[in-house]
């Protein structure tokens, strides 16, 4: 470890560290000091040494094996390539490395798309972030924990070391049980408990429906944009990806249409309520239309219920609730507006499913805790769950409305937004022209976080449209924050425009 001591890191620069980390053992590997087949520092002991996040180093071993001068091996770490050739240094010296960051991008002079939590990780680690508009995980501030320690200390008086076994792979089931009366309760919606699947996290659900139902080269349609994790499910399938493009009112039917005449999916991804990122929701006339086309076309319906219960207007229905004859696999996620790391949530399926569907959640993890699942079968049982949804609305309500009139007051009127009916997210465009990556890139320097549309893209294409998340960040924060932004968009309009008497065109920012 001690020949990594001389890589040395300067905060100071724009330049990300996770390159500066990439620089410093290219230059090692020039100098012979490690030399080719040898194995790289574990990624905690290296990112303990030069004293980053552990993510700035994954994501210089990924752009070493990017570039060649790495490989990964499954289980044993990564190593300098063995068969490294001479001429991979003097490339790279003749095309810069900050050049070929930014190669696969097209939107900056450095910009990785696999790395923007590595640079938020190392900001937020220097203090710099002074507006969180970019986290989507709620504050842990709000969590029910003196309700939640009640439950599980109950569980463990009452259960003891049971609480500590293998579940049912299909989960606990008088948590299902409880599962199916809060859906009937709280949606109408008749979810027998043996057609539900306890999974750790909506994520799991995806990958595990991915897994049930996929084939190589099998089509999936996706709304585009869209949550990044279901894409990353879909394409470790190998699936090919078709994007249908989303409307402030839902889906563009016309075109789904079009391209269902062409080739019909395995399934169709979807968020019809409080949509990532762009926090619309579909009409109802929308969704009996994509219900109906699921019917005449027979694909199925990935419906990601992940913020049904965070409503500010009208209580929303989920497609579920209009399926008749099974089309839907309906996920639902409790743990984003309850306790994220509690990874809680279930797959609802008709009955022919089932099984496919276990056996694919068995082969991922066996089953998913026990005592978290007793916990929150505990929790539904007392009559907890309501009380706490009401009390998030209330306290996101407020933060829903500071910056929708923050926005109305500060940002500039040719930034297109349509204010959500509930959620945590706003998704705003930027002018033909002018693209969300490099808006970030500036706001970042102001110690404010956005999220870029790009990411919500399946090739990561630059993108006018970026998301404003209210999770994180404090109802006082919230107008100075906007005002931050609106006056780093002006300046982002100021500096990129062709000079008027010659021109009254923008000039892309690319």
């Amino acid at each position: 470890m001690d020949r990594y001591v001389s890589i040395h890191l300067d905060r100071s620069l724009d330049k990300p560290l996770y390159v500066q980390v990439f620089e410093g053992i290219v230059r090692l590997i020039e100098q012979k000091t490690i030399l080719p087949g040898e194995k790289l520092p574990p990624i905690r002991k290296l990112a303990a040494l030069l004293k980053v996040n552990t993510v700035t180093i994954v994501n210089a071993y990924r752009f070493l094996e990017k570039e060649g001068f790495a490989v990964s091996k499954v289980g044993s770490g990564t190593y300098v390539s063995p068969s490294l050739k001479p001429s991979a240094v003097e490339d790279l010296k003749k095309e810069p490395v900050m050049k070929k960051a930014g190669k696969t991008s097209g939107h900056g002079p450095y910009f990785n798309p696999q790395a923007d939590s590595d640079i938020r990780a190392e900001k937020e680690q220097e203090g710099n972030v002074r507006y969180d508009f970019a986290s989507a995980a709620i504050s842990p501030e709000f969590f029910p924990v003196e309700e939640f320690k009640e439950v599980l200390n109950e569980v463990l008086d009452r259960d003891r070391g049971y609480a500590f076994g293998y579940q049912e792979s299909m989960g606990y089931p008088p948590l299902r049980q409880s599962i199916s009366e809060l859906m009937f309760k709280d949606y109408d919606i008749k979810l027998p408990a043996e057609e539900i699947q306890i999974v750790s996290g909506a994520q799991q659900g995806i990958d595990i429906i991915a897994k049930a139902f996929l084939n190589y080269q099998d089509t999936v349609y996706v709304e585009v944009p869209t949550y990044t994790g279901a894409i990353d499910a879909f394409k470790s399938r190998g699936a090919k990806i078709v994007e249908i493009p989303l409307d402030p009112d839902g889906i563009n039917i016309d075109e789904l249409r079009a391209r269902l005449k062409v080739k019909t999916p395995v399934l169709f991804y979807t968020m019809p309520n409080f949509h990532n990122p762009t926090g619309y929701s579909y009409s109802e006339q929308k969704k009996k239309e994509l219900i109906a086309l699921a019917r005449e076309y027979d694909f199925l319906i990935v419906e990601d219920d992940h913020m049904n219960d965070l409503y500010f207007e009208e209580k929303p229905s989920p497609l579920k609730a209009m399926d008749d004859d099974g089309h839907v696999l309906y996920i639902k996620s409790f743990s984003k507006l309850f306790m994220p790391g509690l990874r809680l949530a279930f797959i609802a399926s008709k009955k022919e499913f089932g099984m496919r569907i276990a056996d694919a959640k068995y082969y991922s993890d066996i089953s998913s805790s026990g005592l978290t699942q007793r916990a929150m079968d505990l929790f539904f049982r007392k009559s907890l769950w309501p009380g706490h949804a009401r009390r998030m609305r209330t306290i996101f309500r407020e933060k829903w409305q500071a910056i929708r009139l923050a926005i109305e007051e500060h940002i500039p009127r040719d930034i297109n937004c349509k204010s959500p009916g509930g959620g945590l997210f706003f998704w705003l465009n930027l002018p033909q022209g002018y693209y969300s990556m490099n808006l970030y890139n500036m706001a970042l320097k102001q110690g404010l976080l956005i999220m870029p549309g790009d990411f919500f893209y399946p090739d990561r294409r630059p993108s006018t449209g970026f998301r404003l998340s209210f999770a994180e960040i404090a109802p006082e924060d919230i107008k100075s924050g906007i005002k931050l932004l609106a006056e780093t968009i002006e300046k982002l309009f100021q500096e990129y425009r062709l000079n008027p008497l010659r021109n009254n065109n923008f000039r892309p920012l690319l």
